[in-house]
């Protein structure tokens, strides 16, 4: 009996059957103080016992994630509003100019975009008449570049629409061909 009661932090000795977060009698509060300095000595030995590899590991994910959070704050921060756009449409653009004539699935796998957020820009390069979308039977639809589309990649080419803040300029082409495999991953196994 003395058992169940302990369990369920009630002291067994009176009547009362108080809680041992308070306990009334001298015997329930005795147990109270034995029952807390077993709970602490189990605590410190759990302490003891993390495994400081992990700990390692968990400090360097944690690390990694608030720099992540800072970079692309300032990353957002300085390709913020109409220039988000912008560089999005740029992305697209230069893919077409790499392969023209691609469908709209290839586009969506090789630019790593959300269907929505592609269908978006597609639509405003359209409007733009950047680019063209021919429908065939036999093909199925295909997305290709226009004349104004490549005139629009060759500014981007020479720097006269990109400005000077670009925004991975600090990186060099490994550098940044390493941090497009890590990002890839990354997003990969979120999806």
């Amino acid at each position: 009996m003395k058992k169940e009661w302990t369990e369920e932090d009630h002291c067994p000795y009176c009547k009362r059957h108080c809680s041992l977060k308070d306990p009334h009698c001298g015997k329930g509060k005795s147990l109270a103080k034995s029952i807390t300095v077993k709970k602490d000595s189990m605590k410190a030995k759990a302490v003891k016992a993390i495994d400081k590899e992990e700990l390692k590991k968990l400090q360097s994910d944690l690390k990694l994630f608030v720099l992540y959070e800072k970079a692309n704050e300032c990353l957002m921060k300085k390709a913020d509003g109409k220039n988000k756009g912008k560089k999005l449409k740029g992305y697209i653009l230069n893919i077409l100019a790499e392969n023209n004539g691609i469908s709209p699935t290839e586009l969506k796998e090789s630019s790593g975009l959300l269907k929505e957020e592609l269908k978006r820009v597609l639509e405003k390069l359209s409007n733009r008449k950047e680019i063209s979308i021919q429908d065939s039977k036999e093909n199925g639809k295909k997305i290709l570049l226009t004349e104004k589309g490549r005139e629009a990649v060759n500014l981007q080419l020479y720097g006269l629409e990109n400005g000077s803040d670009e925004l991975f300029s600090v990186l060099g082409e490994e550098e940044k061909e390493n941090l497009e495999i890590i990002l890839r991953k990354l997003i990969g196994s979120v999806e």
